[in-house]
């Protein structure tokens, strides 16, 4: 006798075959549909549990021969982003730019993060980028983080990097590193270079990153600010599930903050949406009052209001490459121009990415790493400063 089949179980069937035919060969045939396939020469990962009980996932992208004059480089992700952004596809990686290059590169998830700790909610909101080669990790790992609701920006400074730092120097026997980070991964490393252990920090490259906000903040900083009230009330901001929604649009419904994010001409249709498929990640509402509170105050302060990092700049003494996009609205000239002006770094420079300075484009915050022409032109120019310094 034929059992009747519900409508729910013939999706569910339509969607196991879809995805069993993603992850075929065939399949890396068609170009819109390459970000399924798993990449090549695939990293060694590590996890380090922070001392509040976190756990933070590393990647390690070892040359073949590693450059023993040279420290370790950490990649740093941003805000609302995980570690794919730096190792998006064979074209848009600064990972492994580098490592062809003899260094040894270390990308990390801060805590809510890809492969890092995050909570269960966030875990199960995952599945919606369909990345099937995950979904027994993310099971097995949501019940152990039901009590992991909320964190914020001074959590990352003063327990994720001292852990990411002190693992990498283990592992790879050196006594410091080079720090690389895209715009909330460079405010994290300006947080703990005035408040932590600066003296484990060789050079510090900071993309796109933002030390305090311009008042008045412009009009699409001045919307994430106002979104405060509506993360206090919820468990956790769901972007994940809401560019993947965009994404099913083939991005013809745009989200309202999006251009804050990128410049739309400076990125292919493609690149952008295995960008809000495969590097954006939910966030803390702790996380975004910290950033509110920046954007309305105008200076980064620690969440108890007890120390403010933007005035404590002067501690800052390594060599610092700051590097902004001319069209960048959160990493901003102005914000890189302040912190260089007020850092203590005899070897500092800031260095704009603009078609005034003969670049292809004026670049925005995310195509500083992901745009067209990125490996050409901003990593060439991160790899020469980092060999000359």
């Amino acid at each position: 006798m034929i059992k009747r089949i519900s409508i729910s179980g013939f999706i569910l069937c339509l969607l196991l075959f879809s995805l069993a035919f993603l992850n075929t060969s065939y399949a890396q045939e068609i170009p819109f549909l390459d970000f399924f396939q798993p990449k090549k020469d695939a990293p060694e990962q590590y996890f380090v549990e922070t001392t509040d009980g976190w756990r933070l996932s590393l990647k390690r992208y070892k040359p073949v021969k590693i450059d023993r004059r040279r420290e370790p480089v950490i990649l740093c992700h941003g805000f609302n982003y995980n570690s794919v952004m730096w190792d998006l596809d064979e074209k848009y990686s600064l990972a492994r730019y580098l490592k062809d290059r003899g260094y040894d590169v270390w990308t990390v998830d801060l805590r809510g993060s890809g492969d890092s700790s995050k909570p269960a909610l966030s875990d199960l909101r995952s599945l919606t980028k369909f990345q099937i080669e995950k979904i027994p990790q993310i099971l097995m790992r949501a019940p152990m983080n039901v009590n992991k609701f909320d964190w914020n920006i001074d959590d990352h400074i003063h327990e994720d990097l001292p852990a990411v730092i002190e693992f990498v120097k283990e592992h790879t026997r050196k006594n410091s590193v080079t720090w690389i980070g895209h715009s909330m991964g460079g405010i994290v490393m300006y947080g703990y270079l005035v408040s932590e252990t600066p003296g484990n920090i060789k050079k510090f490259v900071a993309v796109g990153s933002m030390i305090n906000v311009k008042q008045p903040p412009n009009k699409m900083m001045a919307m994430v600010a106002s979104q405060k009230p509506i993360t206090d009330a919820s468990l956790l901001i769901n972007t994940t599930v809401a560019y993947q929604l965009r994404n099913l649009t083939l991005g013809t419904i745009k989200l309202p903050w999006e251009d804050l994010f990128y410049n739309k001409e400076n990125m292919d249709d493609m690149t952008a949406m295995k960008m809000f498929r495969l590097t954006i990640d939910d966030t803390a509402p702790g996380v975004i009052a910290q950033f509110s509170d920046m954007i309305k105050g105008g200076d980064f302060v620690s969440v108890n209001k007890r120390f403010n990092y933007t005035k404590n700049l002067n501690r800052i003494t390594l060599p610092i490459l700051l590097v902004a996009g001319s069209g960048d609205k959160m990493g901003t000239i102005e914000t890189a121009s302040y912190a260089l002006e007020h850092v203590s770094s005899e070897n500092k420079e800031l260095h704009i990415f603009s078609r005034a300075n003969g670049y292809s484009a004026d670049y925005g915050h995310c195509d500083l790493i992901l745009g067209k022409k990125s490996k050409e032109e901003v990593y060439s120019y991160i790899y020469n400063w980092l060999i000359k310094n």
